[in-house]
């Protein structure tokens, strides 16, 4: 009972934050309907207006006090009142007012200005015009009474037909009516705006929640790291070690540790489906976090195609793992070193080679890795999106694990599942994913809007890397 209660607890708060994520949008269709309503109903619409003449179907002797009125009288008049409507929308009737108005309108045009009521189980006829101008209204309503009276007569050859309210110019239109029209734009706005958030969210094929990444990737999420607004943060865990985004790397640091008790993780790759979902940034700041730990480490950059780790640090890219697997330079040749952490190094990728899948998988690579791990605590490697190219999933077959980095709201789900297709298919040893770009506002899954309270973790150092002493 209490796993169903919490389940439908879940269900709720994510429902919210669904429409909470495209606020903007749903306001957006409130504020469209509500000016759309006032502009057609203000300025567009013209005011209608309407008015009424009462008759009353009888005998002039049947309405004097002195006389008894009988029953059969009442049931004919009663009768008459249903033929008297027709007659009153007659082409005859109409064409007469018409003429005797002087109006410029077809029959059709008259016809839907002017209806009839009767009142139901009684004598009484309610001749109802609407028009633009009250004025012609009470014209037609009275006009057209007066020619109906004479058509009894003409028709039925009897008087029993008598005016108790003549029509009365309307002071005030009856539509439009433009409080209520933006009342109901209103509702309808929030009404279609909600309904477009949801649709949306189910069109939205992407990874949003560590539930996504167990449901399509069998995957456990071993990190979470907050979204960042600007590229100054992108080396926080160097930069400010007491900031809450670095503790969230401490955390995937943890992880990793304990992911693997029985095999040492040395060699790790860090991967994802697509470009441009941070895994360079995750790369580094876990490097970083892992030498603060007091371990010996190295960031490699594998990405042979577009290269970022240089980008990031500051870094000059002329030379680095390229001429090593060309036999030009050794580790210690290319190595930097990034600011006062003398156990962290960088080596950058070095110049884009034309074979990058050759020397990715060549022996030279598997050798260099094997000389990094004499050396170095920690290797962390920056590798190609998995979707796009093989070298990661190449890669992955001579290290000892990899990580896939998902960012939330923009990683696709067929892509990152046909990127884990890939590094099943060579047996890879998947530790687990890193879901990034995690938004820090509102009330997300990772509630992670304590985030804010610390502002934005201070300003980039001026340290940039030095190259090792050759």
């Amino acid at each position: 009972m209490e796993r169903n209660e919490t389940m439908e607890e879940i269900s709720l708060q994510e429902l919210f934050f669904i429409l909470r994520k495209r606020l903007w949008m749903i306001i957006l269709f409130i504020v469209i309907g509500i000016v759309a309503a006032g502009l057609v109903s203000f300025y567009v619409l013209k005011p209608e207006y309407q008015t009424f003449t009462t008759l009353m179907v009888g005998k002039p002797k049947d309405y004097q006090v002195e006389n008894k009125i009988e029953y059969n009288d009442l049931l004919l008049n009663q009768r008459l009142v249903h033929t008297y409507g027709v007659l009153v929308q007659s082409r005859d009737v109409s064409d007469k007012v018409i003429e005797n108005l002087g109006l410029d309108m077809s029959f059709d045009t008259f016809s839907n200005k002017v209806s009839v009521n009767l009142v139901k189980d009684t004598e009484i006829i309610k001749i109802q015009v609407t028009d633009n101008d009250p004025v012609l209204a009470t014209d037609i309503a009275n006009e057209t009474a007066a020619v109906f009276m004479d058509s009894v007569k003409k028709f039925m050859k009897v008087e029993n037909v008598q005016v108790i309210d003549e029509a009365q110019v309307p002071k005030n239109p009856i539509k439009p009516r433009p409080m209520l029209n933006i009342a109901i734009a209103g509702v309808l706005g929030l009404m279609f705006g909600i309904f477009l958030v949801f649709l949306l969210e189910y069109l939205d094929n992407t990874i949003k929640t560590p539930k996504d990444v167990e449901k399509y990737l069998q995957l456990s999420v071993i990190g979470a790291i907050p979204k960042v607004k600007n590229d100054k943060t992108k080396l926080i865990s160097l930069i400010d070690p007491k900031s809450p985004i670095t503790e969230a790397f401490r955390t995937l640091r943890t992880n990793i540790q304990f992911s693997s008790i029985d095999k040492v993780l040395k060699t790790i790759v860090i991967t994802s489906s697509t470009p441009n979902e941070g895994k360079s940034t995750v790369a580094a700041n876990l490097a970083g976090t892992i030498a603060q730990g007091d371990k010996k480490v190295l960031l490699l950059d594998c990405d042979l195609r577009k290269p970022k780790v240089h980008k990031v640090f500051g870094l000059d890219n002329s030379e680095g793992l390229t001429n090593i697997l060309v036999g030009n330079k050794t580790l210690e040749d290319v190595a930097y070193k990034y600011g006062n952490l003398e156990n962290f190094s960088i080596i950058t990728s070095g110049p884009i080679p034309p074979n990058p899948a050759e020397l990715i998988g060549s022996k030279s690579m598997k050798s260099f890795l094997q000389e990094a791990e004499e050396n170095f605590d920690m290797i962390i490697i920056d590798t190609p999106p998995v979707g796009v190219v093989t070298d990661s999933a190449v890669l992955s077959t001579i290290v000892d694990g990899i990580i896939i980095v998902a960012s939330v709201g923009q990683t696709e789900v067929g892509d990152i599942t046909r990127g884990k297709g890939l590094l099943d298919k060579v047996k890879s040893n998947i530790i687990g994913t890193v879901l990034n770009k995690v938004p820090i506002g509102g009330k997300s899954y990772y509630k992670y809007g304590y985030y804010k309270y610390y502002g934005y973790f201070g300003e980039e150092d001026n340290k940039r890397g030095k190259r090792r002493a050759r």
